[in-house]
């Protein structure tokens, strides 16, 4: 292997795929990562100058290397660059840099330069393809994967696991439709669970109920209830702190390193509610999942009251 790596993708599966290949040529080598959102590029070229002593070879990992692209994420540290342009000047022959950015601005100099010395790898996933090749020999029409997006919520992970499972249901006729998706795959809890916390937080009682009875007969416990409800909140209270700094969607997803969906989802939930009553949810539904898990209730009695309660 090289010294240097540029690796750019937009999909975790296919960056996690391509660091596995790369893994796998050097297996004895000792694997460090960083994000470099939360930590300077000094810290990886203290590490690579470093010497080995407990593998022979290190690989190097720095995440969200933004400060290669023209995407205005903000960085929580301020980084080297100038450590960096002597660093690949003169790089470890014992050691890797693997650098990880979505997108790379080929018009910045350290991005010009880094290119000039490594070995640059494209790794863009379109999901169609991928879903074609999972398919094989089946039949599905352009309407029915944009559904089976959707039901999943754009999680790729998923797509393929419910491809597997229609493809079972559909052995003999090979042709999967869109009614097959909404008998098969079960529609992502993303979509319905904005719409729960919008009904409690305006206190909509009666479609409240109809979301939590229709979540409990598809089998979700009430714990998993409680809990996504809560990280909702907390994500919609994070993107809407996020928003007033200035950030886009796209720097969003990559601080809270959640898909850009659900902060879509978020974004547009929370310009209704104030940060004080995304708080005050937020708490009653943290002391309910303490008492359920302390095994003083099992807050199914407890939730619906709240519920009930709810003030127009």
């Amino acid at each position: 292997m090289d010294s240097l790596y540029l690796l750019t993708t937009n999909d975790k599966i296919t960056l996690d795929t391509k660091l596995e290949e790369m893994k796998k040529n050097s297996p004895n080598a000792e694997i460090i990562s960083y994000d470099l959102l939360e930590v300077p590029i000094e810290r990886l070229i203290e590490d690579l100058d470093t010497y080995n002593f407990l593998a022979s070879k290190k690989i190097v990992i720095g995440h969200n290397a933004s400060f290669l692209s023209s995407d205005k994420t903000k960085s929580l540290v301020e980084h080297n660059l100038e450590k960096l342009e002597k660093y690949i000047e003169n790089p470890s022959l014992e050691n890797i840099l693997i650098l990880v950015c979505e997108n790379i601005d080929k018009r910045k100099k350290i991005t010009a330069n880094f290119c000039k010395k490594a070995t640059v790898i494209e790794a863009m996933n379109d999901i169609h393809t991928q879903m074609k090749k999972k398919l094989e020999d089946y039949q599905m029409s352009a309407n029915t994967e944009k559904l089976l997006l959707e039901y999943c919520n754009q999680d790729y992970e998923r797509v393929f696991h419910e491809i597997e499972k229609l493809k079972l249901y559909k052995l003999e006729e090979k042709i999967i439709t869109e009614k097959d998706i909404e008998e098969i795959v079960m529609k992502s809890m993303d979509d319905n669970i904005f719409h729960l916390v919008d009904s409690i937080l305006t206190g909509n009682k009666k479609y409240a109920f109809e979301l939590y009875q229709d979540f409990l007969l598809h089998g979700e416990q009430i714990v998993n209830i409680i809990r996504i409800l809560a990280n909702k909140i907390r994500l919609m209270y994070q993107v809407k702190v996020l928003l007033n700094d200035g950030n886009s969607d796209q720097a969003i997803s990559k601080l809270l390193k959640v898909h850009e969906y659900p902060v879509k989802l978020a974004r547009e939930a929370s310009y209704r509610y104030s940060e004080k009553v995304l708080l005050e949810k937020l708490e009653k539904l943290a002391n309910l999942d303490l008492e359920i898990k302390s095994g003083e209730t099992n807050g199914l009695v407890e939730f619906e009251i709240m519920l009930a309660t709810l003030k127009f």
